[in-house]
């Protein structure tokens, strides 16, 4: 068998079984386009937004905007559109019960992702109406830019907390400095100079500083000025102790309104940035309600279906291909053999359809009566070239045996149900049609069925003659008796050569059809039959399954004919059927394939058929 496989052959595979392709190819579609009905219909809104600080968003106080990195930001506000409270702030926002339940329910209906290379996030929401999807995802921006905001501003508004308090705290203790030095005055109405003095006392300091930059310390002007500042230190000096203390108090009453001051700013300025407060997150697209809906996707389910389809059924037809130990090519057959392959009988359909589907696809056993006879060659709707087939089939024969006398033949199966009876009576006819005197004998004493075919008589018959009970000629039947038997008329009287056919039934069914075989006289009936006939033709039972055929082979035939087709039976059955009759010293002759599709025949085969219509019609 060959190896390599063309790509005719892989054709030929699948168009043999183009049925149990098609079939899993059409359940594979059918099953994806219910499932798509099934599932659910859904719609999908989507929005962007982009996480970005405003141009206009100034540093103020608490704000984070100077840190603020978008490539990590957008990772971490990925995470908290998603969290449970963004979901239970959206689900409040669209008016659901509050609880966890109705979270979830959002939750689960939202999705994020971010677009690459960029500070834009996509929301997507799906839902079975459009409208309540774009509604939710509307929500989970609202939310997510409340909860932006609330975290933002909440640095400020500590910020302004802590500095009114301090704001607080400096004007509590400035009111208790002003109540002090108002009552230190009082008490003290003579003070007051002690001030006037330091204040004094510094401004010659500092007047003596920039002198010092002119003049050396022996200048008049400078001598001067020590003479000025040596008085006032003393008449400080002389300042009683209560002066110090008010320059104390004095001294303390400015720091704490200069830092009050200052905190009152700071004040403003926080108050102002917690108002000025924004949040990061801008809408890019707003959501809006689609009208296509996302799922399912029937255009892209029904692509899928139809791969997958395609994929299976391919898949199926090459495993029973290789689960199928037949043989179906006519190289195999004479490769395995070691035969050759006598005649190529092609498939031949009754005009019973059922019967066509009970034998090929329910491997019913044999056609019923009528169905057979529609299938006989007598029958006008066949074309000639299905009777050329039977004379190839009679050439090669004769090619095999070398010889122009009259043989008798056995044809034979491996197993039933491969057309052996068909071909026996359909190759008989044929012989006939070419001008030979043909004996049809069916040998078939288990289960004969040419009696059936032909409408005639069972007995007497093969057994009846074997036994020595009726001569040949008593049993034999011909044209007119098929005519009595049911067989079409016209169809009989249009059949060249028909009066060259006799037929022998198998007679009286004996109760040891082995015994009756082997203790026949062969010899003299063989004699006294290729005397009359051109060409006898036994239909003999099923080699593996009775010795009958192997039998005949060996007492009364020149050649046996084994019938085989592909897919009834395994090539090893084949192969020890012909090793039986070859053990028994019979001649075996070759295989003829039947029952034959074109498709099936290989490229150099299946033209055939055609070519013959076509040359016949010139």
């Amino acid at each position: 068998m060959n190896a390599e496989l063309t790509l005719y052959d892989y054709w030929r595979i699948v168009n043999r079984r183009k049925w149990i392709a098609l079939l899993i190819f059409a359940v594979t579609v059918f099953s994806t386009l219910f499932y798509t009905h099934l599932q659910p219909t859904v719609y999908r809104s989507q929005a962007l937004i982009k996480i970005k600080p405003p141009a206009s968003y100034s540093r103020i106080a608490g704000s984070a905007a100077d840190d603020f990195d978008p490539w990590s930001a957008v990772a971490t506000e990925l995470k908290v559109i998603t969290s449970s409270q963004i979901s239970e702030r959206a689900a409040a926002k669209l008016g659901l019960p509050s609880g966890s339940g109705s979270a979830a329910e959002i939750a689960g209906s939202y999705s994020v992702e971010r677009l690459t290379e960029s500070n834009l996030i996509a929301i997507s929401a799906f839902n079975a109406d459009p409208v309540k999807a774009a509604d939710i995802v509307s929500a989970v921006i609202d939310a997510y830019r409340d909860f932006d905001l609330e975290q933002k501003s909440r640095q400020a508004r500590k910020t302004l907390a802590d500095i009114a308090a301090r704001k607080s705290e400096v004007g509590d203790n400035l009111r208790t400095l002003e109540r002090q030095k108002q009552y230190f005055i009082e008490q003290n109405p003579k003070t007051g100079l002690g001030a006037a003095l330091a204040n004094q006392l510094a401004d010659l300091e500092i007047k003596k500083r920039e002198l010092l930059d002119k003049y050396t310390p022996n200048h008049p002007e400078m001598l001067t000025l020590n003479r000025r500042i040596d008085v006032v230190e003393s008449k400080l000096e002389e300042i009683p102790a209560q002066e110090v203390a008010l320059s104390r108090i004095s001294r303390e009453l400015r720091m704490q309104e200069d830092l009050y001051t200052t905190l009152n700013k700071q004040h403003e300025e926080a108050k102002l940035g917690v108002s000025s407060m924004v949040s990061f997150v801008s809408v890019v697209n707003r959501p809006m309600p689609e009208r296509s809906p996302i799922s399912p996707n029937r255009r892209l389910n029904l692509m899928v279906g139809t791969i997958l389809g395609i994929f299976i059924a391919v898949v199926v037809v090459f495993l029973l291909e290789n689960l199928d130990v037949s043989i179906s090519t006519i190289e195999d057959i004479e490769s395995f053999m070691k035969l050759p392959v006598l005649g190529i009988i092609p498939n031949i359909l009754s005009e019973k359809r059922m019967d066509n589907w009970l034998t090929n696809v329910f491997k019913k056993e044999r056609y019923t009566v009528d169905a057979f006879r529609s299938v006989l060659i007598v029958n006008t709707r066949f074309a000639s070239g299905v009777i050329e087939s039977y004379h190839t089939m009679r050439t090669n024969i004769m090619s095999n045996l070398k010889t122009k006398e009259s043989i008798s033949l056995v044809i034979s199966s491996a197993g039933a149900a491969e057309g052996k009876t068909l071909t026996a009576v359909n190759y008989a006819l044929a012989s006939a049609h070419s001008g030979l005197k043909t004996l049809l004998i069916d040998a078939d004493l288990r289960r004969p069925a040419i009696n059936e075919i032909f409408g005639t008589r069972k007995s007497p018959g093969l057994s009846d003659i074997l036994s020595g009970k009726t001569d040949w000629r008593e049993a034999a039947l011909e044209s007119a008796d098929f005519i009595m038997g049911g067989l079409d008329f016209d169809q009989l009287m249009r059949f060249p050569g028909i009066e060259n056919l006799m037929v022998i039934n198998c007679g009286t069914q004996p109760d040891n059809v082995v015994d009756v075989l082997d203790s026949a006289n062969w010899v003299d009936l063989m004699e006294d039959l290729k005397s009359e006939f051109d060409m006898i033709i036994f239909d003999a039972p099923p080699v593996l399954l009775f010795v009958d055929a192997v039998m005949l082979a060996k007492h009364a035939a020149d050649g046996v004919v084994l019938v085989y087709k592909a897919g009834k039976i395994a090539r090893g059955g084949l192969k020890r059927a012909g090793d039986q009759i070859t053990n028994a010293n019979a001649h075996m002759l070759g295989v003829v394939l039947n029952g034959v599709r074109a498709s099936e025949m290989g490229p150099q085969y299946g033209y055939y058929s055609y070519d013959y219509k076509n040359y016949a019609k010139r």
